[in-house]
Formats: C-alpha cells, sequence, structure tokens
C-alpha cells in the first residue's frame, strides 16, 4: 500500500545549478614609478603582492601571511591576475600603463629578455606591442633609439604611420652615413606636412626594398644629395600636392631618372618642381623617340643640311642630329612629331629649329624644309611666327638661297 503526501510536489526535490562563487579578490597598487610596479592581491585567505622591479631586475610573487616568495613565471603570473578583470592603472609606469588579466603574457615577455628589460630602464618601448622588433635598433645604437624615441610623438604598433616607417631607415642612414645624418632625417620627419610615408615597405634593414628610399640614394649613377633627397621627399612633394608616399612612388622616381638617362644620355633635372609633370613628359619624350627611331638614317639626313646652321643677331638656325632633338621639341612646343617622321626618313622633308642666340638649347620655333623652301614655321601651340622672328627668317633664307613661304 501506498500514499502521497500532499504537502510535497515533485519541483521540490529537483536540486538547481547553484553557480559558484568568485572569491571576494582586491588588487591595489602598493607602489608604482617609471619603469616598477608592486600589486597586492588580497582575498578572504591570502594576501600576496606581484613585485616587478625593472630598474633592479627584480621580478617574484610574495604570500605576506606566509613570508615566502616564489620567482615570478608565466603560470605565476596568469595565477596572480586571472580575476583582475578590470583595468587597473599604472600611472606612473611608462612601459605597462594599465594592468588586466591579459598582462601575464606581456609581462613575461618583458622580464625573460635582458634587452627588453635594458630598453624599459631608458623609457623607451611605451606604447609597443611588439618591443621584440625595435631589439635590432637599440643594440645598434641605443643614443640614436633614444633620441628618436624623444622626437616621435609615436612609434607605436597600431596601423602604418611615418614615425613607424622611418625607424629601419634612420637606423640604415646611421650604418652607412652616421649619427648625425640619421638624425636629420629624424627630425625632418617630425616637421613634414606628410601624414603617411613609408621608405621601404618592411621593418627589418636586412629586406630594404630593392626601389625605395636607400638603393636610390645608395646607386653612383643617381648620384643624390641625401640631405637635398630628403627634403624634396618630405617637403617639396608635399608642396606639389602629395599628402603621403607609398611604396609605388620609389618606382616611378627611378623611372624618372631612368628615363632621362635613355633620353639625353645624363640626368639633367633630379628634384623636379612638378613631379608628377615631369615624369610624365619624359614619358611622352621617350615614347616618341621610339616612333622616331623608324627613321633609320636620321643623322645622315641631318648632314645634308648641316650647312643651313646659322647664328646672327639675335637668333640661331639650329640644325637637329639626333631623334631625341626632334622629341624634345614637339613636347615643348606641343605639337606632333609623329607627322614628320615617315617624311623625313622618305627624304620628302627636314626640320629644322629656331632658336634664340642667347638659349640655342630652349626650343622656340620649329621649321619644315621641303626641297628648297621652308613650308612651314610654327611656334608654341602652333603659334604663328613673329615680325621679329620672320625678318630673321628673311634674312637667313636670302644668304642661304632658300625661299620662305611659312
Amino acid at each position: 500500500m501506498s500514499s502521497t503526501t500532499k504537502d510535497a510536489t515533485i519541483q521540490d526535490y529537483i536540486l538547481n545549478s547553484i553557480p559558484a562563487k568568485s572569491p571576494t579578490v582586491k588588487y591595489e597598487v602598493v607602489a608604482q614609478n617609471n619603469t616598477d610596479f608592486i600589486v597586492r592581491r588580497t582575498t578572504l585567505k591570502t594576501q600576496r603582492e606581484l613585485v616587478i622591479l625593472i630598474s633592479q631586475g627584480i621580478f617574484y610573487v610574495k604570500d605576506t601571511k606566509q613570508q615566502s616568495i616564489e620567482p615570478v613565471t608565466l603560470a605565476l603570473l596568469k595565477s596572480f591576475l586571472r580575476y583582475l578583470k578590470d583595468d587597473l592603472p599604472l600611472n606612473q609606469v611608462l612601459w605597462m600603463p594599465i594592468l588586466n588579466n591579459e598582462s601575464a603574457d606581456y609581462i613575461d615577455r618583458i622580464i625573460s629578455n635582458d634587452i627588453l628589460v635594458d630598453m624599459c630602464r631608458h623609457n623607451v618601448i611605451a606604447g609597443l606591442e611588439n618591443p621584440e622588433r625595435y631589439i635590432v635598433y637599440w643594440q645598434q645604437n641605443k643614443k640614436l633609439f633614444e633620441r628618436v624615441v624623444s622626437l616621435f610623438p609615436t612609434i607605436t604598433d597600431a596601423g602604418e604611420n611615418k614615425y613607424k616607417n622611418s625607424i629601419p631607415v634612420i637606423f640604415e642612414l646611421d650604418k652607412r652615413y652616421g649619427y648625425n645624418e640619421a638624425i636629420y632625417l629624424a627630425e625632418r620627419i617630425t616637421k613634414t606636412g606628410l601624414t603617411y610615408c613609408t621608405f621601404t615597405g618592411t621593418y627589418h634593414p636586412a629586406n630594404l626594398n630593392a626601389t625605395g628610399f636607400i638603393s636610390l640614394l645608395e646607386n653612383p649613377t643617381f648620384n643624390l644629395n641625401l640631405r637635398r633627397f630628403i627634403d624634396y621627399i618630405l617637403f617639396d612633394l608635399y608642396g606639389q600636392g602629395y599628402a603621403d608616399i607609398y611604396t609605388g612612388f620609389w618606382n616611378e622616381y627611378k623611372d624618372y631618372l631612368m628615363m632621362q638617362l635613355q633620353f639625353y644620355g645624363k640626368i639633367k633635372e633630379k628634384y623636379p618642381e612638378h613631379f608628377k609633370t615631369e615624369h610624365d613628359i619624359m614619358t611622352l619624350k621617350i615614347n616618341q623617340v621610339k616612333a622616331i627611331q623608324e627613321c633609320k638614317n636620321f643623322e645622315a639626313r641631318a648632314k645634308e643640311i648641316e650647312d643651313l646652321a646659322y647664328k646672327k643677331g639675335d637668333y640661331c638656325i639650329v640644325i637637329p642630329t639626333h631623334p631625341e632633338d626632334l622629341a624634345e621639341e614637339g613636347v615643348s612646343l606641343n605639337h606632333c612629331v609623329k607627322g614628320y617622321i615617315s617624311r623625313v626618313a622618305e627624304g620628302e622633308c627636314h626640320i629644322l629649329f629656331l632658336r634664340k642666340a642667347k638659349t640655342p638649347e630652349r626650343s622656340l620655333v620649329t621649321l619644315q624644309l621641303s626641297g628648297n623652301c621652308i613650308v612651314q614655321a610654327q611656334g608654341y601651340n602652333r603659334r604663328s611666327i613673329t615680325p621679329q622672328e620672320r625678318q630673321f627668317l628673311i634674312k637667313w633664307a636670302a644668304e642661304k638661297n632658300i625661299m620662305l613661304h611659312a
């Protein structure tokens, strides 16, 4: 025989899971300065202190009730900090301004590396999530590294910025040219209006970009002046409208110099006032030369009329002797050279230049000679010749037995 108690229900016997309460833990800063800190953790039963003395190279956890000391390990750090869920400010500690339950790995990395400990003592790794990458620079020149850190508003690892990107190049300059030149770059970076500038695209000097700042500077063919080159990049280009310098710029700059060598046989301008425009003009000239090169006998054709060269008063007649001369003329005066190429090649006409006597290297008027007659004479943008230019051409034509129908 069975019976049921009316006052009891099944629900009364279901065991509800009761979450375990976190122990009452209090964290407080006992002492701190720019390199060292001591943090106390107090529970109902224990009181322990984390002692990190960078200045002395001493790191341990002390049980104040048991009066025992344990050397700091990663496991011990994680155990000590595991209940520190809110940030604990360490306002005076430059390398560790905030302590929380995720700080154990970073602290262990620092105190396990004698070089990083030394860097902390000199207060040069504030804000660095990956200070290990800067060890190579610290070992190379401590004085320079301290100076760079004092100059730069930040060398934080977060994102990309002109300060962080410049560090490999600064220390490469130190190795190759000395401290003063390295500091010159660092100081100028703090004054440029550029918001972003990449010199190499990499941190480590062993991997400097083959087309970057250093390789251009080291190229004996280009013979760049270090300080002038620095100022051109950081100030001249900013004044030309560049807000940022990306990796691609170095290829463009190298192309610009190489095109001059190809076209002129030398570099006429290393620091142009309008870089992008001058780069595009050089590209146009090179393309014009490629087209003109179909005139295989250009120099031989030029010799046929070399006796027409002339100089008198304010003007002179110049005979172009190379295809590059014709390309230069076309670009400078904004007319199409290609229209003359086939005629010159086939012997239908010759091209001559009217120039100022004082500046015979500067384009002024292009002349087309067909047979024994000047049939075209055009200046910039196909302008007509001036009365003064016409008077000169009349005298020249008379002396050379040439008709002038332009």
